[in-house]
């Protein structure tokens, strides 16, 4: 898989993710801190599934390795976000949650990077 590809799923993850929360932050009125989980999880999933449906790329990296700097970036996205939420409950649940997603698409573009570095390296 290259690095487009990668970042490919990772923003439709982070799409899939900020849809759901914003929907139960939103329209349903779940508290913030509650709604972040089960729209990282879908997230997850979706960047998940959309990595495994790359089945005719040679695999060059470690399956295990790419699911593991997708589930890394997302938890830390969820940590920054409750992070910024708890300091500050005032600001409205949009600005952490576009500023702790694309610290995400960062970290989790950065660890693919090293990734595909480690594996040159290697060669």
């Amino acid at each position: 898989m290259r690095l487009p590809h990668f970042a490919l799923t990772e923003i439709c993850g982070l799409a899939a993710d900020l849809t759901v929360t914003c929907l139960l932050i939103f329209y349903l009125g779940v508290d913030p801190l509650s709604a972040r989980l089960p729209g990282a999880a879908a997230g997850v999933a979706t960047s998940w599934r959309l990595n495994r449906s790359n089945g005719g790329a040679p695999a060059t990296l470690s399956v295990f390795l790419v699911n593991a700097v997708t589930l890394t970036a997302r938890v830390v996205g969820v940590g920054l976000f409750m992070l910024l939420q708890w300091r500050n409950p005032l600001v409205q649940p949009l600005i952490p949650l576009a500023f702790s997603a694309f610290a995400a698409l960062l970290l989790a573009l950065y660890g693919y990077r090293r990734l595909q570095k480690q594996q040159l390296d290697r060669d």
